[in-house]
């Protein structure tokens, strides 16, 4: 039976890589790595010299592009071509939306951030944020990655599933190296991380030393970037719209996906949540010191 094109669902072209690649044989997966790493390359070289570089025939590269469910090698450029024109294409990140001077900044502010909001959530895989939710609750230990305003994001997520009384641990850039943290992780553990907006060698490099030591964790990451690099190893991809139609950069759309998370943690464990806010309220809440900043009520 023929296989039904990938590009027709608009799925990312990253993401079928990525998905396909266990899947597919010593030399395919050459070519996915390949075209992972050097995205742009493989998109605008000729057929032939897309073979010469990588190192296999033209007949391989179409066969490749077949076993994914293109109908052939131009099926899948032109799905090569709509992912760099649609995602990282250099000018939409650069450029910036001048609000109109007859709108209030409240009101344009609001329907951009809703932009980004919706933007996302529509993008996102139900069954990948239901795995995501299940690892959570179902590790022993979750750690969460982040570096420069990524690691306010991984703060913020930590907070919340601590305040759950769920172990949860942030690993941002203090003293030490992010490489040594990773000598923690165990396996079965989670570790998500959050590489928005501004990237760092060194969070790669901590990623690719998991890979390389083969310390089983289950990785998830939180990118606005389909070809960052760190896509490549993690078991779930979450992409968050951080830049709408051209506007400046904002974390709306990241806090929003934490909270989502936090609320279905939340309604998927209600006796572990309803204890944790309950010791909250008794030792928190009742402290004179910090009461008057609360509404008891809405805990019980």
């Amino acid at each position: 039976m023929k296989k039904t094109s990938k590009r027709v669902n608009d799925r990312n072209i990253i993401q079928i890589l990525r998905q396909s690649y266990d899947g597919l044989s010593d030399t395919y997966k050459i070519i996915a790595k390949f075209i992972i790493n050097n995205m742009e390359t493989a998109t605008f070289v000729s057929l032939d010299e897309l073979s010469k570089k990588v190192g296999v025939s033209d007949a391989t590269l179409i066969r490749f592009a077949r076993e994914l469910g293109f109908d052939g090698y131009q099926d899948l450029r032109e799905a090569m071509v709509d992912f760099i024109r649609g995602i990282i294409y250099p000018a939409r990140k650069l450029s910036v939306t001048v609000k109109p001077k007859d709108i209030p900044t409240l009101e344009f502010i609001q329907k951009m951030d809703f932009e980004f909001i919706k933007s996302t959530f529509d993008s996102i895989d139900r069954e990948a944020f239901n795995q995501l939710i299940q690892l959570i609750i179902s590790s022993k230990r979750v750690f969460v990655m982040g570096w420069g305003l990524s690691s306010f994001l991984a703060e913020y997520l930590v907070f919340q599933l601590q305040r759950l009384t769920y172990e949860a641990y942030a690993i941002i850039r203090e003293r030490r190296p992010l490489l040594e943290r990773m000598l923690q992780l165990k396996k079965g553990d989670v570790l998500i991380v959050f590489d928005i907006l501004l990237y760092s060698q060194e969070v790669l490099e901590a990623i690719e030393y998991l890979h390389a030591n083969k310390i089983d964790v289950n990785l998830v990451t939180i990118t606005n970037d389909s070809t960052a690099q760190i896509v490549q190893f993690a078991e779930y991809n979450f992409f968050i719209d951080t830049y709408g139609k051209g506007t400046m950069p904002s974390l709306t759309a990241p806090m929003s996906f934490i909270n989502a998370i936090f609320e279905e943690v939340i309604s998927r464990q209600p006796t572990k949540t309803k204890r944790a806010l309950s010791i909250f309220q008794q030792e928190v809440m009742s402290n004179t010191k910090h009461s008057f900043q609360f509404d008891q009520n809405s805990l019980n």
